[in-house]
């Protein structure tokens, strides 16, 4: 469509071209743009396995890379914010497009003392979103894109549960469509804690002070994106200056 639309508009030909392939056939196309002398940059919006067999390959033909890809996103909420903003900021970030995007909130961190208040709204909030069919404007919550992608999401989901997590909404699916799910006391040791899950699933972390959520923060390798909510302007830009500095990007 975006082809279609940069014609309308009148690029000269040759200058945006799509080439379409069947599912697992990338490989081949792939290897055309390395060995051709003609493709000079790379450009990737995927994951990171797939990113790092890139790189290694453009290291030899000394091609240029550019690559977006997954992050397991924080948000870091502190205990001045108005916390029905920091719930529907919260919810938006982390369930927009059904969790499929690069910048969704993956993890909340959020201090001790308006934790209980938050969760709970957080919690109702999330169970009033209408799921199913995309084409209806009313609609919040669409399908995952494959049914691989589902059981993806899936299997974290009930990976954590068995290691202890807790599961306050969702964890249930119909056809493609997986319901918004909330999950508290994730242990370290499970995907759904270090990896991302390109799904409509949200971690949320206790902490007591801004120092323990910045380490919490960090906690990751993937740092695509991170946000901090606070009520003071000047004690957001505090913490945003020291997460930033931290934060593995």
């Amino acid at each position: 469509m975006l082809a279609e639309i940069a014609e309308e508009a009148g690029f000269p030909k040759g200058v945006i071209n799509v080439v379409s392939h069947a599912v697992g056939a990338a490989v081949e196309i792939a290897d055309v743009f390395f060995e051709s002398p003609d493709v000079r940059v790379i450009n990737l919006i995927g994951g990171v396995k797939t990113a790092r067999m890139l790189a290694e390959r453009a290291g030899r033909t000394l091609k240029r890379t550019v690559l977006e890809l997954g992050g397991y996103n924080p948000m870091i909420i502190l205990d001045d914010v108005d916390v029905d903003y920091a719930v529907r900021t919260a919810t938006f970030g982390s369930f927009f497009h059904q969790g499929q995007i690069c910048l969704n909130t993956r993890r909340i961190i959020i201090q001790r003392k308006i934790y209980a208040e938050f969760l709970e709204k957080f919690v109702a909030r999330t169970k009033t979103l209408p799921s199913g069919d995309p084409l209806n404007p009313k609609t919040l919550i669409g399908p995952l894109i494959t049914r691989a992608a589902l059981e993806l999401v899936d299997g974290r989901v009930k990976e954590a549960v068995a290691k202890g997590a807790t599961l306050h909404t969702g964890g249930t699916f119909e056809g493609q469509i997986y319901q918004p799910t909330i999950l508290t006391d994730v242990p370290l040791d499970t995907a759904v804690a270090n990896e991302e899950t390109f799904g409509p699933v949200v971690v949320v972390e206790v902490v007591d002070t801004p120092e323990e959520a910045i380490k919490a923060a960090n906690r990751t390798m993937y740092g695509l994106t991170s946000s901090i909510l606070a009520a003071t302007p000047t004690r957001r830009l505090k913490w945003r200056g020291r997460f930033l500095r931290g934060l593995s990007m």
